[in-house]
């Protein structure tokens, strides 16, 4: 960025504040996100159906753009190995977004070759949370990563790979499941319902984090 004198650098996470310190940019703040750890939750019921998933159906909810970053090829992967584990409860996986930047004949291949039945659809934030069995995110860069708290702020466990500032939330105490280890996903989903709301509830009470101890 320019060097202009008196310019206050701002960046959406730390890894880029301490690469532009790195390269002599001394005045830089990070402005994250905020995030609302109490939102009103959507209708799981009218939006699953509006999709057409069925009660038994494990929906595995994407929530982006189909563009390369997003890596939808590793999240296929992910929901196919996961398909072998959960016994006979048919994975479903939901893609958020439309495919952008040219990435269109890319999705087309992809969903041609998967096994794993593939839904593309648009709701609310709050809906597309609520109708989710799990949130899948397979990003191979994000600057931050929002669905990763909002997962948090919606009570939905989610399995995301180990993109580079992912690790920068994981700092602060917060846990996710790893799209690297679906045995570990399905081991999690195994467990009693009563289990597993508490474990998010521990993960709801870290997320109100302070970057500023890091």
């Amino acid at each position: 960025p320019p060097r202009v004198e008196g310019a206050l650098h701002a960046t959406i996470n730390l890894r880029s504040r301490r690469e532009l310190e790195a390269r002599g940019y001394d005045r830089a703040v990070t402005v994250h996100n905020y995030f609302d750890l109490d939102p009103v939750l959507g209708d799981r019921t009218a939006t699953r159906r509006a999709l057409g998933f069925t009660d038994d159906d494990l929906v595995c909810f994407h929530p982006a753009r189909a563009i390369e970053r997003k890596n939808v090829p590793g999240g296929l992967r992910f929901a196919s190995k996961l398909a072998t584990l959960v016994g006979d409860r048919p994975v479903r996986y939901w893609l958020s977004g439309p495919a952008e930047d040219g990435y269109g004949p890319t999705l087309d291949r992809l969903l041609a070759a998967t096994a794993v039945p593939v839904t593309m659809g648009r709701v609310t934030v709050a809906d597309g949370y609520a109708a989710a069995d799990l949130v899948v995110f397979p990003s191979t860069w994000e600057g931050f990563g929002n669905p990763i708290i909002e997962s948090i702020a919606h009570r939905r466990p989610c399995a995301a790979a180990p993109y580079p500032v992912l690790a920068e939330i994981l700092a602060t105490g917060v846990r996710m499941l790893s799209t690297d280890h679906p045995e570990q996903v399905a081991r999690f989903l195994a467990r009693p319902q009563s289990e597993r709301d508490d474990s998010l509830a521990v993960n709801r009470r870290r997320a109100g984090f302070s970057f500023d101890k890091i």
